[in-house]
C-alpha cells in the first residue's frame, strides 16, 4: 500500500470566502515518487486521528509566524500572521518528534519547526531583504556535508521569504547557510526531520533541490 503523506493548507479569501489549498507543485513532486497525499484541514475536531494515518508530514511555505510563540512583540514587522495555521504546524511538529515520523519543512515550514522546537526568528530582515526576497535563481547558499544528503558545496536556488532564523533549536544542526550567514537548510540531530528555507518544489530540475524530496522519500519508505 502507498504511503501517506499529511500537508499543511494555506489560506486564500476570493469574493469574501475563505479556502484552504495546497500548491500543486507539492502534490506533484511526492505523488511522482508513488505517495498518497492528504490536505490536514484547519478545522478538523482530531487532528491526532489524521496524524496516525500519515507516514510523513510536508510543512509548506506561507505567511509569517506570530512572534507570540517566541516570546516577541509583533509590531507590525510580521505580515498575515494567522493562529490556526501556527497551531496547525505547531501539533505536526510536535506529533512528528513524538512519534518518529519523518517531516519535511519548505519556507515557513523551516521556520514553524524552529520555533516549535524551541528557536527564534528574525521578524524581518530589514537591509537584507533584497538578497532573500522573492529571488528567482543564483541565491548562493554553503551546504556541509551531511550524512543524509553526501553533498558539501555551493548551490544556487530561488529565495522567497524575509523572516529568517535567529535562534536555532537545540534539538538541530544548521547544514545550510547564504554566503551573508542566514540559516537556509536544518537537520535533526536524531529524527527524520529536516527543512529548507527556499522551495525546492519550484526548482526541481536542479540536483540539490531534487535531492531534497528524494532524501524525504528514503526517510518515509524506510519509516
Amino acid at each position: 500500500m502507498s504511503k501517506l503523506i499529511g500537508i499543511t493548507p494555506r489560506l486564500l479569501t476570493e469574493s469574501g470566502v475563505e479556502k484552504q489549498f495546497i500548491n500543486t507543485r507539492y502534490i506533484k513532486h511526492l505523488t511522482q515518487r508513488g505517495f498518497n497525499t492528504i490536505q490536514i484541514n484547519l478545522d478538523n475536531l482530531n487532528n491526532d486521528a489524521i496524524f496516525e494515518m500519515c507516514d510523513g508530514f510536508l510543512i509548506t511555505g506561507g505567511t509569517d509566524v506570530d512572534p507570540i510563540h517566541f516570546n516577541e512583540v509583533n509590531e507590525g514587522l510580521s505580515k498575515n500572521v494567522d493562529m490556526r495555521l501556527d497551531l496547525m504546524d505547531k501539533q505536526i511538529t510536535e506529533y512528528a518528534i513524538k512519534s518518529k515520523k519523518p517531516l519535511l519543512g519548505i519556507c515557513r515550514g523551516l521556520q514553524t519547526i524552529n520555533v516549535f522546537s524551541g528557536g527564534s526568528l528574525y521578524q524581518d530582515l530589514q537591509d537584507l531583504n533584497n538578497t532573500h526576497n522573492s529571488i528567482k535563481e543564483n541565491h548562493e547558499v554553503m551546504i556541509k556535508n551531511h550524512p543524509l544528503f553526501d553533498f558539501e558545496g555551493l548551490i544556487k536556488v530561488n529565495s522567497y521569504h524575509h523572516q529568517a532564523i535567529k535562534d536555532v533549536a537545540d534539538s538541530f544542526d544548521v547544514i545550510g547557510r547564504h554566503i551573508d550567514g542566514t540559516i537556509e537548510m536544518i537537520v535533526h540531530k536524531t529524527l527524520p526531520i529536516f527543512a529548507v528555507q527556499w522551495h525546492p518544489e519550484i526548482d526541481i530540475e536542479l540536483p540539490f533541490s531534487k535531492l531534497i524530496f528524494d532524501t524525504f522519500e528514503k526517510l518515509v519508505k524506510k519509516s
